[in-house]
């Protein structure tokens, strides 16, 4: 069995990343790792936020109950479009660089040897430009990786 780790980056943009995963998971009989991973900038703000939230309630919000919202959020994206049928694992972390390197420690840490991307077209020909952690991971990753277009 060959089980993958799915990166998703936006919830609205990446269901069709999820949906490709879903597939080689079902065709492969394959577990799946499905990771966000939030910049500091993103988590800060999502604590600002909290904390606002926690000063109007009276209580307060630590980093646990901030990851596992952020957990909730693309729990819920890999509930719809996996459904039941697939096994997977939710991971959030925070983490502004290497992004590439703790992307290829976790596939490893979790024994997949599958990796799916999101990647982005960037010029007016419809060329694909890879961004620096996906060509990293692509060059550094051992296994398989699909990067999806959007």
């Amino acid at each position: 069995m060959s089980d993958a780790l799915v990166v998703v980056e936006d919830i609205d943009r990446d269901r069709q990343l999820l949906d490709r995963a879903r597939s080689f998971a079902a065709g492969s009989d394959s577990d799946l790792v499905v990771l966000s991973l939030v910049t500091t900038d993103e988590y800060e703000e999502v604590a600002e936020t909290l904390d606002a939230i926690g000063k109007v309630e009276h209580t307060t919000y630590d980093e646990g109950t901030i990851l596992d919202g952020l957990a909730s959020d693309v729990s819920d994206l890999a509930k719809e479009v996996l459904g039941e049928d697939i096994a997977y694992d939710v991971r959030v972390e925070v983490a502004d660089e290497d992004q590439a390197d703790r992307i290829i420690t976790l596939a490893d840490e979790t024994d997949c040897d599958h990796i799916f991307l999101p990647g982005q077209r960037r010029s007016p020909t419809g060329k694909a430009v890879f961004g620096d952690r996906t060509q990293r991971v692509i060059l550094d990753f051992g296994g398989y990786v699909t990067v999806a277009m959007d």
